[in-house]
């Protein structure tokens, strides 16, 4: 694993997050960007020490239709070190909590509609891995149930 600064971490999940929430791929949220296709999935690898570069913070977030100040941290985040490293940890698919937010995030976006059907919903989500769809069930039964 990798280590990266805070600040890009947090952008980095904060930037999936929204990106999922979306439904772009990672494929498509870079070809969006006009970067390389593997450019948001180099970025999102654990094991890559890649982040965004600062001078695409706006386009990020014109591509995610929000504003600039939703995808770094707020004006009251606690300041580090700006050279202390942490472990470069992605959200991800295969955890059952940030399952749940991206679907309370889907719930309260134009595109709720995919919750209605799970195949819709995985390809929304753009995910052929087992693991991610096997998580993804369950907090989906879960949260339709509700």
């Amino acid at each position: 694993m990798e280590k990266i600064n805070r600040f890009s971490l947090h952008v980095i999940n904060v930037v999936k997050y929204k990106r999922l929430v979306s439904g772009k791929s990672a494929y498509q949220f870079s070809l969006d960007l006009k970067k390389s296709r593997n450019y948001v999935s180099q970025i999102e690898h654990v094991n890559e020490d890649g982040q965004y570069n600062s001078a695409d913070y706006p386009l990020i977030a014109a591509e995610l239709g929000c504003e600039l100040s939703d995808i770094i941290p707020p004006d009251d985040w606690e300041v580090s070190d700006s050279h202390e490293k942490v472990d470069k940890v992605v959200v991800s698919l295969s955890d059952s909590a940030f399952v749940r937010r991206v679907l309370e995030g889907i719930k309260a976006s134009k595109k709720a509609d995919v919750l209605e059907d799970l195949d819709k919903l995985y390809k929304h989500l753009s995910t052929k891995d087992a693991t991610e769809r096997a998580v993804i069930k369950k907090v989906w039964d879960e949260f339709i149930a509700n």
